[in-house]
């Protein structure tokens, strides 16, 4: 089963929306990332959403396989744009142990604060014709809320419940499907 079937059968996973990367193309991040994977077996992509912080992706990948669901923005500039290259050397999963990031992966590059944190994968797909109806999801944190992605905003933990009849659903439900990961432990973790 391809990795995009996986993650549409899943109870819960993360989506993300794609924007613009400080001088990369999606496709050469992808490729990196990819790469990564085939050197090392993971990968880590840097993110700073208040809604899928690390406590809440571990959460929902305790139980079930879960999966990262890359997708595009409803408009253009409906992401923002990543500009800063500062690049990650050390993770942890709990912000009391620190690790150095694995050898041999690519830089894991963006902005570096105390917000800065990375999804782990194992797995990552890239899908040329794939389509999400998000009216499908709710957030995991509380499954009678619809998703709502905004700027600074573009990455949720989400779990699957029919939101269609929610009168604060997005206006956007369909979005095409840029690439599926499958993530690993310790499934996200905090950056420095």
């Amino acid at each position: 089963m391809k990795l995009m079937d996986e993650a549409l059968q899943s109870h819960s996973c993360v989506i993300s929306v794609m924007g613009a990367h400080a001088n990369e193309g999606i496709e050469t991040i992808f490729g990196r990332k990819m790469q990564d994977i085939d050197k090392t077996g993971t990968t880590y992509w840097l993110m700073r959403s208040p809604k899928a912080r690390p406590p809440e992706v571990q959460d929902i990948c305790k139980t079930t396989t879960s999966y990262v669901i890359f997708i595009e923005p409803a408009s253009k500039g409906g992401a923002r744009p990543t500009t800063t290259e500062d690049a990650a050397s050390q993770f942890s999963p709990d912000r009391r142990s620190w690790k150095a990031l694995p050898p041999g992966i690519g830089p894991v590059t963006g902005k570096l604060d105390t917000a800065a944190t990375a999804l782990v994968f194992d797995r990552l797909e890239t899908v040329p014709s794939g389509t999400i109806d998000l009216w499908a999801y709710a957030e995991a944190v509380d499954s009678r809320t619809p998703l709502k992605f905004i700027l600074g905003c573009s990455t949720v933990c989400a779990v699957k419940n029919d939101m269609s009849p929610h009168p604060g659903r997005m206006k956007s439900r369909y979005r095409s499907v840029v690439a599926v990961a499958r993530l690993v432990s310790p499934f996200c973790v905090w950056l420095k």
